[in-house]
């Protein structure tokens, strides 16, 4: 597959995403630029995932003045554990992660579970907002509404968006967040 760039919309960011397929597993690596807030940030991503699009485990680090780090790693049964193999209960039952400044973990969930056109599912995500560090457990809705289209919801904040897929599954736009520019 090749190289995406993404341009955020409502703030000045771009992101560079390359993934990258190996024989038992896939590698997605993104570095995402930009300011928010008046601050300025640098943030690389790893995410490491199955065959089947499951994530086994995850490190992202933000460059600058106050520079952070995070790993976990995934049983792939919906349980995580920190970089010194301690479990964190607190986001049991998320398979799937979401990471706030990228449209690509979008794609994780669609391309993991099979939709049958207009079929809505519940999802436990393992949110992680950038470029503050905050993780959180949140219900997430996805809805196959094409062969290309997915209905996204954030049932706590109303927030909806359709996201279209490119050939590859990998999320294109994020309308009026991000735009894909190359």
């Amino acid at each position: 597959m090749r190289p995406v760039v993404w341009q955020a919309a409502k703030w000045p960011a771009t992101e560079f995403l390359s993934v990258k397929h190996h024989e038992h597993n896939r590698q997605a690596n993104g570095t995402i630029n930009g300011c928010l807030d008046g601050q300025p940030f640098s943030i690389q991503y790893e995410i490491e995932i199955t065959t089947d699009w499951k994530v086994s485990s995850f490190f992202i680090r933000r460059n600058g003045i106050e520079s952070t780090e995070l790993k976990l790693t995934s049983d792939l049964n919906g349980h995580w554990f920190d970089k010194d193999g301690n479990h964190v209960d607190a986001f049991d039952n998320c398979i799937d992660i979401d990471i706030s400044l990228t449209p690509f973990t979008n794609t994780l969930p669609v391309r993991r579970l099979n939709f049958e056109k207009g079929e809505k599912k519940t999802l436990h995500m393992l949110y992680i907002k950038l470029p503050e560090f905050e993780l959180q457990k949140l219900t997430q809705y996805y809805t196959k509404l094409d062969n290309r289209l997915y209905l996204y919801e954030n049932p706590v904040s109303g927030f909806r968006a359709e996201l279209p897929l490119d050939e590859h599954g990998i999320v294109k736009d994020y309308p009026g967040i991000f735009t894909r520019i190359y």
